[in-house]
């Protein structure tokens, strides 16, 4: 045990020894690293916290994704048209057959995709993905006299392209058009249908589910929005 003076005399001792270490490894931090390289690190750093893990979060994402979400829940026309989506089209069918059985539009048209999917075991082969939507609205309870079906068109803008082949094929009797997509996909949707549709028929849109719910939560926002600025000048 120390005590008295001999025992400050130890623990003065023993901080600065400690201090002594302690310089010794910033000195050899800063040896290895030049004042520039601490100050990329520490830049990456703050932009990886800002635009990797912050945006992980959904309430983050939900921000952030705010502007490109535009919806009106209580849409109603005599037509809505649901945009082909990968694995986002479920969604988009479920919301749309919903309009149909709550007497908001009458029919739904799509875009025909012949690609050959999942085999069929009630149809012993393998369907197309038109037939595969066919049957999962059958499922839902859409009789197929409501269904219509565009043909499928290419383009190097997928959503605009669809727009323009629904264009050329819009009954002229339709004057108020549902479209239904995914929410952060919507605001995008909305400027390629009313840029690509007559002045006089009115576009309506419709999110399939909220945000926090959609299948393309995690998909990358900023190629959103920028997809969104090409459009603004290409559509």
């Amino acid at each position: 045990m120390v005590s008295g003076f001999g025992g400050c005399d130890f623990i003065a001792s023993m901080i600065k020894h400690q201090n002594g270490r302690g310089l010794k490894v910033t000195n050899s931090i800063s040896g290895l690293f030049s004042s520039q390289t601490l100050k990329l690190i520490a830049s990456a750093s703050i932009f990886w916290l800002a635009f990797v893990v912050l945006p992980s979060f959904p309430k983050v994402r939900k921000i952030l994704s705010a502007p490109l979400v535009v919806d009106e829940q209580n849409a109603r026309g005599e037509l809505c048209y649901v945009l082909a989506g990968g694995g986002a089209l479920l969604e988009r069918l479920d919301a749309a057959a919903d309009l149909v059985q709550i007497g908001r539009v009458s029919r739904i048209l799509l875009m025909q995709d012949n690609k050959l999917g999942q085999y069929s075991f009630k149809a012993n082969s393998s369907w197309t993905r038109t037939q595969w939507a066919t049957d999962y609205l059958v499922w839902r309870g859409i009789s197929t006299d409501r269904i219509s079906w565009i043909q499928q068109t290419d383009g190097l803008f997928g959503t605009l392209s669809e727009a323009r082949a629904v264009a050329k094929n819009f009954p002229k009797n339709v004057k108020t058009l549902v479209v239904v997509s995914s929410a952060p996909h919507m605001r995008r949707a909305l400027l390629a249908f009313k840029r690509s549709l007559p002045a006089d028929v009115n576009v309506v849109p419709y999110a399939a589910t909220s945000f926090e719910t959609s299948y393309e939560i995690f998909f990358p926002i900023w190629i959103e929005y920028l997809k969104l600025l090409v459009y603004s000048i290409v559509a």
